[in-house]
């Protein structure tokens, strides 16, 4: 993810330092920002990383400037003693004209002792730069005056100009790790406001515990409902599983015995947990299909065709006697990632699903945003283009007509039955049925121009779809699954190279796109974690004591799913 600004920072007291690039990537150990500045043909890269807690990554792109900034100084002031600089904050705030400008909080530290350093920026299109310029805002002036040369005797400093470094000198990036707090301030106000030299801002990192602060430290079970399957394991606080199980669905997917398996499978894993751990705190339930997750009822399920107004929560809340929790598949998969996996490291995360249809949830803080019982599948019903091919909802040009699995296999079979010269119809004996999202994929990976064209298409018309979810909901990050894996992965290629392309490269440098990390897990991980949540802070799902109520659904807890 990267953005370039070539242009200088206007107003600035040392007005050739430039920002040449900020880019940010996130890898299963932590988020990585770099930020480079130039001086002339000189450029000065700045590295910044966090490995756990909430992330802002604007924050983080400004740590990675102040590195930068550091460098810079390491060669201008070389006569002398060298200053440190630190980032304390970079703050977001919103004025009463909706105007967001980002407040940056660097500290100078000298022998005779330190400074704060303020500056702002208005943010323009990413915040990622615009916390870059607010650094810069803070400390330019003071690094001219750090950076000017020693004055001859008679000689006016205040017309003297910054040094330039030699041009021969080699300008290796600095690291500045986990420099600043974890948490940004909470309602930052008009300007920052430092802290007194008896109470300074922590410039080392503060500790973070990845769990939300109401979260129970005791394992919950994450019971996961499929067509074919039930699983079900006991998942401990930093997502490890302790005990699982497994059972087939039963009786051809039948509501009554396949929650007969499910609660058998939940003995199994109750039985498994060693007798020193924890009592177990809540179950959490994924599935698929449309929700009353505050009654804890499956309306209907087209995997399980049988399934009309199914009471899934009560008969575990009956058996247990522990809090139970409902959400959707997808939603649980988002917090699974969230929480454990891909996107670990950021606060605000949409995660988008690929399969028959397109599926997203939004998950902001660790916890799903709230968005009643509505079904994360509507977001494959945005209309992308007006006379586009007809969707199975009965309108034109939805985003999973034009951008979900079998569009893939639409565009390759048009082209194979145009005469357009492919590997395909060869792959499968002339049998054009039989082409699958899974073959067209391990086709474009070997070369074929059909296969390679039908993706690249395909990953156009996805690309659009999430540059909408990014500009009305500007998260960190947004993690891809595909049904098969290699879709969700070719799919994401193509829609960021299409990104890039076509004038929407900002999208880029405002978020990540991720892949899963959890794979199959994903959707038990989030279940149980949604409801050691809930139970921590009170809200947790229905109790079996309460099973006998006729109104049970007061005490459910409702976990938030948005759908868009």
């Amino acid at each position: 993810m990267r953005r370039r600004a070539g242009a200088e920072v206007a107003g600035l007291a040392c007005p050739r330092l430039r920002i040449e690039e900020v880019g940010v990537r996130v890898t299963p150990d932590a988020v990585e920002a770099r930020s480079t500045l130039s001086l002339g043909s000189l450029c000065f890269t700045g590295l910044a990383k966090r490995r756990g807690g909430v992330i802002r990554i604007e924050q983080l792109a400004a740590a990675a400037a102040v590195a930068a900034m550091q460098q810079y100084l390491q060669q201008c002031a070389s006569n002398r003693p060298l200053p440190r600089l630190e980032l304390i904050d970079a703050a977001i705030a919103v004025t009463g004209t909706g105007q967001e400008f980002i407040h940056a909080t660097v500290r100078l530290s000298e022998q005779n002792g330190y400074t704060y350093l303020l500056g702002s920026a208005l943010v323009r299109n990413d915040r990622c730069s615009t916390a870059v310029a607010a650094a810069l805002d803070a400390t330019s002036r003071r690094l001219g005056l750090l950076c000017l040369p020693t004055p001859r005797e008679g000689e006016d400093t205040a017309q003297s100009l910054p040094l330039s470094p030699p041009e021969e000198m080699v300008t290796p990036a600095v690291a500045a790790e986990e420099q600043f707090p974890a948490e940004p301030l909470e309602d930052p106000p008009a300007t920052p406001v430092p802290h007194s030299p008896e109470d300074p801002l922590r410039a080392e990192p503060v500790a973070a515990d990845p769990r939300p602060a109401d979260a129970t430290h005791g394992p919950a079970l994450g019971v996961e409902i499929t067509a074919t399957s039930v699983r079900v394991a006991a998942v401990g606080p930093e997502g490890e599983i302790l005990a699982e199980a497994r059972r087939p669905t039963r009786g051809g997917g039948e509501a009554d015995a396949t929650l007969s398996a499910a609660l058998d499978a939940v003995g199994e894993v109750t039985d498994a947990l060693d007798s020193s751990s924890d009592p177990l705190a809540a179950i959490g339930i994924a599935m698929p299909g449309e929700l009353r997750v505050a009654d804890g009822v499956c309306i209907s399920c087209g995997d399980l065709p049988s399934w009309r107004e199914v009471q899934v929560a009560a008969p575990f809340a009956r058996e247990s006697g522990l809090p139970v929790a409902m959400l959707g598949s997808t939603v649980a998969a988002a917090l699974g990632e969230s929480r454990f996996g891909a996107a670990q490291h950021l606060s605000r995360v949409i995660y988008v699903r690929v399969g028959a249809d397109i599926e997203a949830s939004l998950i902001v803080d660790g916890a799903p945003a709230l968005g009643g019982d509505l079904n994360p599948s509507r977001a494959g019903h945005m209309v992308i283009e007006p006379d586009g091919p007809n969707c199975e909802c009965g309108q034109l040009g939805c985003w999973q007509a034009l951008a979900g699995r079998d569009s893939v296999v639409v565009r390759a079979l048009r082209a194979v039955r145009g005469g357009t010269p492919s590997a395909l119809a060869a792959a499968v004996g002339n049998r054009l049925g039989s082409i699958t999202p899974a073959l067209v994929c391990r086709m474009a990976a070997g070369g074929d121009a059909v296969a390679r064209e039908a993706l690249a298409e395909t990953g156009s018309y996805f690309a659009l779809g999430l540059a909408n979810l990014a500009a009305l909901f500007d998260p960190e990050g947004i993690v891809v699954e595909g049904t098969p894996p290699a879709l969700g992965a070719a799919l994401l290629r193509a829609a960021e190279a299409t990104l890039k392309s076509k004038g929407r490269s900002q999208l880029l440098s405002r978020c990540v796109l991720l892949t899963p990390h959890l794979n199959d897990s994903a959707r038990v991980l989030g279940a149980a974690a949604y409801a050691a949540r809930f139970a921590g802070n009170g809200a947790g799902g229905l109790r079996g004591e309460e099973r006998g109520s006729a109104d049970w659904s007061a005490a459910t807890a409702r976990p938030g799913e948005l759908s868009v």
